[in-house]
Parts: structure tokens; C-alpha cells; sequence
């Protein structure tokens, strides 16, 4: 097992330093439905209150180099206005590569009926790349192509969404890294390329009986190149205190895209679960477990997330939040 670990990582090495990648690269997130102001601008200001949140995920675990991220966020919604103002942080690393970018999010929700809306939302970003060539270890002596410290590239990132709402479903539809299709960004030889990806995504809250009630949700992620990504869960929830997830996550394959053959067969089980400790703190978790791709099938991704919604500073009728 040690061996595959070590091949494995350094396939992935090699893969970063030699090519200019054609894949997705954009984070995943089992707890998607907990935390989508990461992945679509337009839910800012859902909560109608300050919300803060943080978010920590440690994908292959037993891997060294294997992806790490960490996010915080933190949004509001301001009622008079019917705007939603906030922004968060994130770090991604992968081996020698590390990613540091910071995003500021607006969203106008437009009041459809007493209870549904439809919010529009940009976030501005910028973007941190960098590849520490100190970390490597290539075959070849003075490869050219890897760098003897750190390489970086700095771009700005635009993102745009929508999100349909009421206090019983709702719908996203969001796009990242716009500004790539219409400015050509000097990455050099050993960055990865940036590509528009697409995420849809969309949950309906079904009320059981008194104590039980169910939550499905579905998220689509697609970057027009690499194989798409389907997640599909469901979650039971238990006095509207603790969630109990369960979900099934697949690689979509998509025409007319020359891909290898085991990423079109990519799958992976989740579980979650998720507490409402007191009035307005969150903590939740998610285990996948990738059972296809040889040479990562063994090894297991923990996410987890930690969220406080603020109470209203005087009394107010609040649609029920469940997303």
C-alpha cells in the first residue's frame, strides 16, 4: 500500500509540472448544501442574518501532498435594500502547488411572492497560484521546466449566479473563473490552465411527520473538458436538530470529450451528519469514500464545517432557513 501511495503521488507531481491540465480543478464539497456561498454568489444574504462559517477538508487521507483546502466566509443580508453583502477566504493546496484566493460577493433577491425569491448575485475575486519547485523531486536533473523556488501567477477571478428560493426548495445555477474565456492570463509552462466551470444544483424539504422530515438534493458541476460530476444526496432530519446524510457522487460521461477511462467510471459513497449544538451554531462532517480510480479506491476524504448564524437584533419573521 505504501508503494501505491507513493506512486501515486508521484504520477500526480509529474502530471503538474510537465502538462498543462485539462481538468477539473475547482474544489469539491461533499457539504455542499450547508455552504454554497462558496460555490455560487447569488445565496448571499439567504440567511437574512450575519452568518459566519468555516470549512476544513482533507480529501485522500493517508496521502502525502494529496488535496487539503480551508475556507471561511462570512455574508449578510441588508432589508432594506434587498441586498446580500459578503465575501470569504480560501486556501487550497496539492503537493508542491498551493492556491490563496479572496472573494467579495453581492446579491440583489428579488421578492417573487411572500415567500419566494430569486436572487442574483457577482462575486470578485482574486486568485494566488503558485508551484514550489523545492518540493519536487523530477527524474531528470535541471528539468527546465520545474522552477528552483516558487513560481506564482496572480489573476482576478469573476463569478455569477442565480438562485431561486422559497422555504421549502430551492435552485442554483452558477459559473467560476468567467474571465478566462475572454483574457488570455500569462500562466506559464507549469500552471494549470483556468477554465469556466458551470455548477447547477437544486434541494426540496419534505416534511414527514412532526419529528421527521427529508431533504434530497442534487449538485452538478461541469468545466466542458474533463468528465462532468454528479452528486446526489438525501438527508433526514431529526427535530430540525440533527441531519443524517447519505449521498453517491459519479463522473458523468459527456460526448465528444477524449478522456481516460478511469475518470468516466470516477464514484464515491458520502455520509453526513449534521448538529445544531444552540440557537444558531452548526457543526457538520461528511466522510466519502472513493471506490473506483486503482489507486486512490482505499483511501477515505473527511469534511468539516462549523457555522454561526447571529440572532436578529429585534423580532422579526423569518422564513424557516433549511439550506
Amino acid at each position: 500500500m505504501k508503494i501505491l501511495k507513493i506512486l501515486f503521488l508521484n504520477v500526480m507531481l509529474f502530471c503538474l509540472t510537465i502538462f498543462n491540465v485539462n481538468s477539473q480543478q475547482k474544489l469539491q464539497f461533499s457539504q455542499y448544501i450547508f455552504n454554497p456561498v462558496f460555490i455560487n454568489p447569488a445565496y448571499t444574504g439567504y440567511k437574512q442574518q450575519l452568518y459566519l462559517q468555516s470549512y476544513y477538508r482533507k480529501q485522500w487521507t493517508g496521502v502525502t501532498g494529496s488535496p487539503e483546502t480551508f475556507g471561511v466566509s462570512g455574508d449578510k443580508y441588508i432589508e432594506d435594500a434587498q441586498l446580500g453583502v459578503g465575501g470569504y477566504f480560501l486556501t487550497d493546496k496539492l503537493g508542491a502547488q498551493k492556491t490563496v484566493s479572496a472573494y467579495g460577493n453581492i446579491s440583489y433577491h428579488l421578492r417573487l411572492s411572500n415567500t419566494r425569491f430569486l436572487s442574483f448575485g457577482v462575486g470578485a475575486g482574486i486568485v494566488n497560484s503558485q508551484l514550489d519547485g523545492s518540493m519536487l523531486n523530477p527524474n531528470i536533473d535541471n528539468d527546465p521546466s520545474i522552477p528552483f523556488s516558487k513560481d506564482r501567477i496572480t489573476y482576478p477571478d469573476l463569478k455569477l449566479g442565480m438562485f431561486l428560493y422559497d422555504e421549502r426548495y430551492f435552485v442554483g445555477i452558477a459559473a467560476d473563473q468567467m474571465l478566462s474565456s475572454v483574457v488570455d492570463f500569462d500562466k506559464g509552462d507549469i500552471m494549470i490552465d483556468t477554465s469556466p466551470h458551470v455548477y447547477l444544483s437544486a434541494g426540496y424539504h419534505f416534511d414527514l411527520n412532526y419529528n421527521f422530515s427529508l431533504v434530497p438534493s442534487i449538485m452538478y458541476m461541469d468545466d466542458f473538458k474533463a468528465p462532468a460530476r454528479m452528486d446526489v444526496n438525501a438527508s433526514l432530519i431529526l427535530n430540525d436538530t440533527f441531519w443524517f446524510g447519505a449521498g453517491f457522487r459519479f463522473g458523468v460521461d459527456m460526448p465528444n470529450r477524449d478522456i481516460q477511462e478511469g475518470l468516466k467510471k470516477s464514484t464515491a459513497l458520502l455520509g453526513m451528519v449534521q448538529i445544531q449544538l444552540q440557537e444558531g451554531l452548526r457543526l457538520g462532517y461528511a466522510y466519502d469514500h472513493t471506490i473506483s480510480r486503482f489507486s486512490v479506491k482505499n483511501f477515505t476524504t473527511h469534511d468539516i464545517s462549523i457555522a454561526f448564524l447571529f440572532p436578529p437584533k429585534r423580532m422579526q419573521l423569518i422564513s424557516p432557513r433549511f439550506f
